[in-house]
């Protein structure tokens, strides 16, 4: 069995975490999986791997120190793939390419963070990001918008492009439990930037419904301080499931890649209000709207959703079984790193 190592920077509870925790689950009979990260966190909790390599130096953008220790892991435990899922991980895992020119690499964008959240460096992260595609094997692109970027915007060579629109298990949910006369609103998101969670709450403080807001972080105290009494904040939960006690979905923010989050509330029939941003309007087809960031268009989205509701519900579930449930398409991953690892 060849030895796979997946990369990713932070532990916690998050997007691409449940998609690293995924692909180990389903490699592991096909693949011997490895996993680096910062702490014994989350994510290293819910998975069972070969050994684990963990380091808060990651978190560093320039550690040499990181990088050669990164380089004996890899050497040890015969590490032939390296799949990397965040910005600082794939930084490492390309550079550490260099010391174990065997080793193949794929970095997967699940968002491009030198295009979103560059800045006034946006031009400088592309360079880096264009140069860094060079001495990569392959670059897994989560969606369609995140392909195009890549091809016009980074400019990196299509022959290192790979598109597979994220695929992920359904929510281990029963039928639809709420039994109120409000319509239940859900996000589940860190409370932190690039999410709008600000703008979602002043969009539902004047409407007959009850937003839950399941996830934690920096802005928490500052969002509290927002709220009224049809909005609770339930916090962190780990592995929750529980879509299916809620009606309507909404992440609001300025970036994204194609949110697992979303996903997994399609696949309990739950209708979306997504922000049109990077891969957002690929999960729309009848089955919810995208809205500008801003409180007026979030409110006609909302109110879109409830009065269509039955539709847009129907229609979330089938549109998650034919493109998005990685039950059915889980071999596309397998394939893939075969490819990658032959090339």
């Amino acid at each position: 069995m060849k030895n796979i190592l997946f990369i990713i920077t932070k532990s916690e509870n998050g997007g691409a975490q449940k998609w690293t925790k995924e692909q180990i689950e389903i490699s592991k009979s096909r693949f011997k999986c490895y996993l680096a990260t910062d702490q014994d966190g989350w994510l290293v909790q819910a998975v069972h791997a070969e050994n684990f390599f963990l380091n808060k130096l990651i978190h560093k953008r320039a550690s040499i120190k990181y990088l050669l220790m990164l380089h004996k892991f890899i050497k040890e435990n015969k590490i032939e793939l390296i799949v990397a899922s965040s910005a600082n991980a794939g930084i490492y895992a390309r550079l550490v390419k260099l010391l174990n020119k065997q080793t193949k690499v794929i970095y997967v964008s699940h968002g491009w963070s030198s295009i979103y959240n560059g800045g006034k460096l946006t031009f400088l992260y592309t360079l880096i990001e264009k140069q860094l595609s060079k001495i990569t094997d392959s670059i897994l692109c989560v969606s369609k918008k995140d392909f195009i970027n890549a091809k016009n915007r980074i400019n990196i060579d299509t022959k290192k492009l790979h598109l597979t629109t994220n695929k992920i298990h359904a929510a281990k949910c029963s039928i639809k439990q709420n039994q109120t006369k409000k319509r239940k609103i859900l996000t589940v998101a860190r409370l932190c930037p690039p999410k709008r969670i600000d703008l979602l709450i002043k969009a539902v403080i004047g409407l007959n419904v009850e937003l839950h807001i399941i996830g934690d972080g920096i802005l928490k105290a500052k969002l509290e301080k927002l709220s009224q009494k049809n909005i609770v904040f339930h916090g962190l939960v780990a592995n929750f499931q529980n879509f299916c006690e809620y009606d309507i979905f909404c992440l609001i923010s300025d970036s994204e890649g194609l949110p697992l989050s979303a996903l997994e509330a399609m696949s309990v029939g739950m209708p979306l209000v997504l922000s049109d941003v990077g891969g957002c309007s690929e999960l729309i087809a009848q089955n919810g709207c995208l809205v500008q960031n801003n409180v007026k268009s979030i409110v006609k989205g909302i109110e879109s959703c409830m009065k269509n509701y039955d539709i847009f519900a129907a229609n979330s579930k089938k549109l998650f079984d034919k493109r998005y449930n990685l039950l059915k398409f889980q071999d596309e991953y397998i394939k893939y790193y075969d490819h990658v690892l032959k090339g």
